[in-house]
């Protein structure tokens, strides 16, 4: 049987910058988070407002 093991992470986003002027930065920002986090072999499984939810199976 598959074993999984979970993360939560809080990854706050300021609206008014993702609309705004600051959006290109905010987004590579968040894709860089996000690309560390799925190079430790973490998959994103679900996002709730700034809340992202990852799992990766336990080998």
């Amino acid at each position: 049987m598959k074993k999984f093991e979970y993360r939560l992470e809080h990854i706050d986003i300021d609206i008014k910058k993702a609309l705004g002027q600051e959006a290109d930065n905010l987004s590579e920002k968040l894709l860089g988070r996000l690309s560390e986090i799925g190079n430790e072999g973490w998959r994103l499984c679900g996002v709730n407002g700034p809340l992202y939810y990852f799992s990766r199976e336990i080998a």
